[in-house]
């Protein structure tokens, strides 16, 4: 009996013309773009802010984060709902294109030119066997460094209180929080 091989899923997507991927199981629920609440506090890195389940939810601008190329969101541009040390928050994407399963033996080294602030750990092929396509996978725990992510905290703390106090809608339902 021949051993099978083990794969990863991965979400092939895109940012500002990039091909990334990010393991599909730290993904918890793709949603449309919605309408974002955008605080003058809010640091560039944060497209703005959306009420989910009852939490403020900050969404990432994964452009800015990188260093790419800023690209204004499209209309129906796609979020992943991802748990940052077990806080809800969003990653705003270009375009989704697949989830996939990939052979770990086919997952190779990044580019050491492609760091993405230490983000980037390693390539992927993508698409069928003739289209040669590779994507770049990143590490969601390394989106933000200690820093970062005590700045957003303290913002999604604010912004929660904030919310609650006004009784916003939730974003996804239109209903208020209770």
């Amino acid at each position: 009996m021949a051993a099978t091989a083990s794969a990863t899923r991965y979400v092939i997507f895109s940012v500002s013309g990039r091909i990334l991927a990010l393991p599909a199981d730290s993904v918890r629920r793709f949603l449309p773009l919605p309408r974002l609440d955008r605080p003058p506090a809010a640091p560039a890195v944060v497209a703005g802010l959306f009420r989910h389940q009852g939490r403020a939810i900050p969404v990432l601008r994964l452009d800015l984060l990188f260093g790419f190329e800023a690209a204004t969101p499209e209309l129906y541009a796609p979020l992943f709902l991802t748990d940052w040390r077990g806080r809800p928050l969003a990653l705003l994407a270009e375009r989704v294109f697949n989830i996939l399963p990939v052979p770990d033996a086919e997952r190779t080294a990044a580019d050491p030119g492609l760091t993405f602030n230490g983000c980037a750990v390693a390539t992927i092929p993508h698409g069928g066997p003739h289209d040669g396509g590779t994507a770049t996978v990143i590490d969601p725990s390394r989106l933000l460094t200690e820093a970062e992510d005590r700045l957003l905290a303290a913002f999604q703390a604010m912004a929660d209180e904030r919310l609650a106090w006004l009784g916003a809608p939730d974003s996804e339902t239109g209903e208020e929080a209770r």
